[in-house]
C-alpha cells in the first residue's frame, strides 16, 4: 500500500510590495526536495522509473533481489 506523502510546510517571506520573494522550509523538506530534483534531472533515472512503471502496469514478471544478484 502506498503511504500518503506529506507536503512540505511552506512559509512565504514577502517583500514590502507584498509579492513572495523567498520560501522557508524545514531542512528535512529541503533535503527531500533536492533529492527529487536530482532524480528528475537525470534522464537515465527518469527513463528507468518510466520503464519500471510500465512493467508494473503490464504485470511483467519481475526478478527478485536474489535473482538480480545471480545475474550479475
Amino acid at each position: 500500500m502506498l503511504k500518503a506523502l506529506e507536503l512540505p510546510k511552506v512559509e512565504y517571506i514577502t517583500s514590502p510590495e507584498g509579492k513572495p520573494k523567498s520560501v522557508v522550509v524545514s531542512l528535512e523538506d529541503w533535503k527531500r526536495i533536492t533529492e527529487t530534483l536530482k532524480i528528475m534531472s537525470s534522464k537515465e533515472l527518469t527513463q528507468s522509473i518510466k520503464r519500471a512503471k510500465q512493467q508494473l502496469r503490464h504485470k511483467t514478471n519481475l526478478l527478485s533481489l536474489d535473482e538480480v544478484f545471480e545475474n550479475l
